[in-house]
């Protein structure tokens, strides 16, 4: 019962954590549009052209593909540690 209470408190506190404004989606989305132009422009390509658009969106399916990398991290991993379930402990291999 205890470790329910927990887990129900943990995922509260994970869904508030996550509670933004749309002006902070917004600004954050600015700020990381500022971060990439200034990037491109720093690997040489001028404003405007099409070799800048091309790598606006290469840093763009950049951050995707490690968004993905990291959501798949995350389905991976274990909430219970070595224990399949609360209850069920793990068990050795039949040759240890």
């Amino acid at each position: 019962m205890k470790q329910t209470n927990f887990i129900a408190s943990m995922g509260l506190l994970m869904l508030l954590a996550a509670c933004s404004t749309p002006q902070e989606r917004a600004a954050r989305a600015q700020t990381q549009r500022a971060t990439d132009n200034a990037e491109c422009s720093g690997l040489g390509f001028n404003l405007g052209t099409e070799g800048f658009a091309d790598c606006l969106l290469r840093l763009k399916e950049i951050r995707a593909q490690e968004a993905r990398t990291r959501a798949l991290n995350n389905t991976q991993r274990n909430a219970f540690g070595p224990w399949r379930w609360p209850h069920q402990r793990y068990r050795y291999p039949y040759w240890y």
